[in-house]
């Protein structure tokens, strides 16, 4: 507690200083070991110590999670191929390089001096991460810079038990050992990034299913940090590491999707304030386990190491992440940004931790940690202490086009807010008029010279961005109160920000209007479990499930593009910082897509009326209920209403939206008599009933093929509703045949035994099919005859 009190202290005291956090805590450890030998009261220090278990099971887990839920997860997913290339070729290459220039300049074996280039190379960018988020740097460089730190350290820590485990056996680098390492090392890595996968997956899934409140989430995104690091090391023997970072990512994508809203900004909170505890007693003790006079006696050996460990790093950077970036043909990594990374790749507790681990029998050990300890003292005073200096050199600090029209816009408001107040206080007659107007032209002459000149070359490109903000923060809203679903609300916010940077790139905005449906990834999922379950039995009461859930997230994608255009509308017409012109365009572009989407919402309306007052029945009523339940919260937790009139209040509203929920809920809801279908009339009733049984609802969505030429399938299809196009190949081109509508029927010739489909059947709008299979027909026609008859009877029909 001691020590974490002069950490706060510190960081109060020192706030206005260019001094990194991280490097004054090592600063105050280095302080507090020398006093130590001479102060009795700080004798007590000298147990304090860093151990390999420390810093693997208790800071590690902990850091590395917190990195990896705060990481811009789908930022890493664009730059994931830059990411391990830095976390794992380039670890590698600099742990060749720095081992082989160490061997022949100090001597030092060469598989013992490999084993040092391992634990030196990994990345601890804490005082760095801290500093971008204080300057404002770049998302992307961010994204690299923590992304590789949070990968490498798993590499590094899995090459250096690989390299020790050959020490310590005295194995020589050959060949067979080479091919062995790497396939450990593989089965290491990937083995931690599945079961960290499944751990965050199962966990997410869990949390929302158990509709845990907050302590019971933050207890649990515990639990997933040092479960899935103890359950990788101990049981599976896979990387720890790696096995967190996908935990975390995974609670980031899809975990972070399935709390309420109002306890991520507490989950965030909770895990920076666990974060800041662990940094803070990692670098004191970091500090403490400095002795300068040991470093001293190596002096030369440090030296030469850390010039060798810069220029490693170099090497790796300026040469696989261009080459990466060409490769995969992604956007560029600036000279700018590569420099950064470059001097930005500190050593940390990490390395400390790895190097005390090296058993004490391993010849060498101690000129190893000495070595280690100077690298880590070095990189943290003097690369993160030039961080700042290098990045404002380097106009990595600069607003960009996009922060500045922020800025001008939020300094507007700040004199038009300080107006008002000002002018609140005049009419109360609590402050004088003169003062009052003096005041005000004080504060507005202050801010207006505070601003920054901007030509006004990209305004319409601000009035996009401020809509598309505006977007993004309806739909979050839309989502916490229940009016989309999960689903529904990843597949917009995946097309808004393709949509952004669409527009970066090429200026071209709001696709949809045009009426065309937009391919996202997750529609080209749809569309794939489709083909995979459509023409399968035993799916078919999935299928049916999940058709009904396609079709009720269209219509939840249709409401709220209407909701979140017409929220723009509003929020762009009382902005008075744009130009008009430019306010006007974008409102007319989104008008004219709230009249598309009106349009499709009617029609779906149209076609489906009572699975469609079903579907709104369960949006609203949830959108208002839930909400409700929020407002009693809210004022639950500013003291407005007691604990027991929240209980009371909370209670009523679940058993009401349960209730509600429960008869509103989606079930079979067509019902036919076969009698009508053309191809079963004449039959007596018994027969008909006998058919209608067995019959099983399938909906269909418009583009969606039902049945595919030359695919197997044993089912007949009768359209309810909808309509269809048959189309076949002919000379190597589709070419439609027919179109059927309601009553009319295909896939018969499956039913006689013929499995293979010999057209193609899309559908042209929604439709509903009613589905029987060969097995329950051929049933059904073994115990009358007349049912046997007339398939004979249609087969022939059609096969003339």
């Amino acid at each position: 507690m001691g020590l974490l009190f002069i950490a706060t202290v510190a960081a109060g005291l020192f706030r206005h200083y260019s001094i990194p956090y991280t490097v004054l805590l090592v600063v105050i450890g280095l302080g507090l070991g020398e006093l130590e030998h001479y102060w009795e009261a700080l004798e007590v220090l000298q147990s304090f110590t860093l151990t390999p278990e420390l810093v693997f099971f208790i800071f590690l887990p902990a850091l590395i999670f917190e990195s990896g839920l705060s990481l811009d997860a789908r930022q890493l997913m664009k730059d994931l191929a830059p990411v391990l290339t830095l976390a794992v070729p380039a670890l590698l290459l600099s742990t060749t390089i720095i081992g082989v220039v160490l061997w022949l300049l100090l001597g030092i074996d060469l598989t013992t001096a490999l084993l040092f280039g391992a634990l030196i190379s990994a990345t601890d960018p804490v005082a760095v991460i801290a500093l971008f988020k204080e300057l404002g740097a770049p998302l992307r460089l961010n994204v690299l810079v923590e992304g590789e730190s949070l990968f490498n350290d798993a590499t590094a820590i899995v090459v250096f038990s690989i390299l020790l485990g050959m020490v310590l056996e005295g194995t020589e680098i050959s060949l067979l050992s080479t091919s062995e390492a790497i396939i450990e090392f593989l089965v290491v890595f990937l083995g931690g990034a599945v079961l960290g996968s499944i751990i965050g997956l199962l966990i997410s899934e869990l949390v929302f299913r158990l509709k845990s409140n907050v302590s019971g989430i933050l207890t649990m995104t515990m639990i997933t940090a040092y479960a899935s690091f103890i359950l990788a090391e101990h049981v599976f023997h896979v990387s720890g590491v790696i096995a967190t970072v996908c935990a975390s990512l995974m609670l980031s994508i899809y975990g972070m999707t399935r709390i309420p809203v109002n306890v991520k900004p507490i989950l965030t909170e909770t895990w920076e304030f666990v974060g800041l505890v662990a940094n803070s007693f990692l670098f004191l003790l970091v500090g403490l386990s400095i002795d300068i006079s040991i470093l001293s006696s190596h002096a030369g050996a440090i030296v030469i190491t850390i010039v060798v460990v810069i220029l490693a790093r170099a090497a790796t950077v300026y040469s696989l992440v261009p080459v990466t970036i060409d490769f995969f043909k992604l956007p560029r990594v600036s000279m700018a940004e590569r420099h950064i990374m470059w001097w930005g790749g500190l050593k940390g507790g990490l390395a400390i931790a790895i190097v005390l681990s090296i058993p004490e029998s391993l010849p060498g050990r101690e000129l190893l940690i000495s070595l280690t300890l100077g690298v880590v003292l070095f990189t943290l005073i003097v690369n993160a202490w030039s961080i700042r200096p290098l990045m404002h050199w380097l106009k990595l600090d600069q607003l960009t086009e996009d922060e500045l029209s922020e800025f001008e816009r939020e300094l507007r408001h700040a004199g038009e807010l300080s107006s008002e107040v000002i002018s609140h206080y005049r009419e109360l007659g609590i402050l004088s008029e003169q003062l009052g107007r003096e005041l005000d032209k004080e504060i507005r002459l202050s801010l207006e010279n505070a601003a920054i000149q901007n030509d006004g070359s990209h305004s319409y490109r601000q009035v996009f961005l401020f809509g598309l903000k505006a977007e993004i923060d309806t739909l979050n809203q839309l989502y916490s109160t229940g009016v989309i679903d999960q689903y529904t609300l990843l597949d917009i916010r995946n097309a808004l920000q393709l949509d952004r940077e669409n527009f970066q790139q090429t200026n071209d905005d709001i696709k949809d209007a045009d009426g065309k449906q937009s391919t996202t990834i997750l529609h080209q999922m749809e569309l794939k479990v489709l083909k995979f379950t459509r023409e399968k039995n035993w799916a078919v009461p999935f299928l049916s499930h999940y058709q009904l859930q396609r079709l009720k997230q269209r219509i939840q994608r249709q409401i709220a593009s209407i909701v979140m255009s017409c929220i723009v509308i509003e929020r762009l017409q009382h902005e008075n910082s744009f130009d008009e012109q430019d306010k006007k365009e974008l409102i007319e572009k989104h008008k004219h897509r709230i009249a598309w989407r009106r349009q499709s919402l009617g029609k779906l309306r149209e076609d489906y009326q009572d699975i469609f007052l079903a579907i709104e029945r369960e949006m609203f009523t949830r959108a208002a209920l839930i909400s409700a339940k929020v407002g009693a919260e809210q004022e639950f937790h500013h003291g407005e209403i007691g604990i027991k009139a929240f209980n009371r209040i909370s209670d009523v509203i679940s058993k009401v939206l349960v209730h509600t929920m429960d008869n509103g809920r989606l079930s079979s809801y067509l019902h036919t008599a076969l009698g009508a279908v053309s191809l079963f009339q004449g039959l007596t009733e018994d027969a008909i009933k006998a058919l209608a049984s067995h019959i099983q609802t399938v909906t269909f969505l418009v583009d969606d093929i039902i049945i595919g030429e030359g695919e197997k399938g044993d089912a007949l299809y009768i359209i309810k509703k909808g309509r269809v196009s048959v189309t076949k190949m002919i000379d190597g081109q589709s070419q439609e045949i027919q179109q059927l509508g309601q009553s009319d029927f295909f896939g018969e010739v499956a039913l006689l035994g013929d499995h293979v489909r010999t057209a193609t059947v899309t559908a042209l709008s929604t439709v509903v099919t009613l589905r029987l299979t060969r097995a329950d027909v051929m049933a059904i026609a073994n115990q009358y005859e007349e049912v046997r008859l007339r398939l004979a009877e249609v087969r022939d029909n059609r096969m003339k």
